[in-house]
């Protein structure tokens, strides 16, 4: 009977609960060890966005600047604050996905981790698939002169951000974009020292539908369709307790009717049955 290697059994231990049962499952699928996965069948849990980070415009702007340091990393750590991309998706832009005629971000792409490496490829459900609008003027302007200083701007097909040669620090457009280097190499050292060890990169995803809602700038269906969210039952459910209620209307209301029960039965205004 096959055993996972040890690879296999280290990557089962490093991710949560129900992640290790889908792998184990899946890879007894994949040996024909069994016929099904009832994993398909169980709810996949969600993380708790109550613990996670939601940084302020500030922190935001701290972070970027401090990669800045290393251009264009600055502008890659704001594009999901300000725009609420997915990792997956921010990693597989391409030059022709900054629209800076409609001031667009075009979500056509995802890119995943494999056992085999970086598969890019369209996105899992059809909503995923959208157009996000740059709603920041500075982000804007940062897109277009980026645009325009990158070396492959004539190939829409071209990657949008550089990587890196394995072992040495050079930036180069010559290699893809490796997210996962980016995070451990980049993003975490430079979260460490704005004094944020723990952030981790989707939680600027978080934090662009947190400030959005506290903004008011878009109501929670708006939200959803720019999350990419499968659907407004989706996103209440992940930031329901985010939103802020405003509820002076309806504190007025019942002020006015205790203010009124108050009142002897000849002062209270008539009311009709009908």
């Amino acid at each position: 009977m096959p055993k996972p290697n040890r690879k296999q059994s280290t990557e089962m231990l490093a991710v949560g609960p129900y992640q290790a049962v889908a792998k184990m499952f899946s890879y007894a699928m994949k040996h024909r060890l069994k016929t099904y996965n009832p994993c398909v069948a169980v709810d996949k849990p969600r993380p708790d966005t109550q613990e996670a980070h939601f940084l302020s415009p500030a922190e935001v702007e701290r972070l970027a600047r401090y990669l800045d340091a290393e251009p264009p990393y600055g502008l890659t750590a704001q594009l999901p604050a300000r725009t609420g991309l997915r990792a997956g998706e921010l990693a597989a832009l391409r030059v022709r996905d900054v629209d800076l005629l409609h001031n667009e971000i075009r979500v056509h792409l995802n890119m995943t981790h494999t056992s085999t490496g970086y598969v890019t490829d369209t996105p899992k459900t059809a909503n995923s698939k959208r157009e996000v609008p740059i709603l920041v003027d500075s982000l804007l302007a940062e897109l277009t002169a980026y645009l325009e200083s990158h070396p492959h701007r004539a190939n829409p097909d071209a990657g949008l951000w550089p990587g890196k040669v394995k072992g040495h620090p050079v930036l180069t457009f010559e290699r893809p974009f490796d997210p996962k280097g980016f995070y451990r190499y980049t993003f975490k050292p430079a979260a460490r020292a704005i004094g944020i060890p723990a952030l981790k990169l989707h939680e600027l995803r978080h934090t662009f539908a947190t400030l959005v809602l506290e903004s008011g700038a878009f109501d929670m269906f708006e939200l959803s369709r720019l999350m990419g969210h499968a659907s407004v039952q989706i996103t209440d459910k992940i930031y329901a307790h985010l939103r802020k209620k405003d509820y002076s209307t309806q504190r007025a209301r019942f002020s006015a009717f205790l203010a009124g029960s108050d009142a002897s039965p000849a002062e209270r205004p008539a009311t009709s049955v009908g």
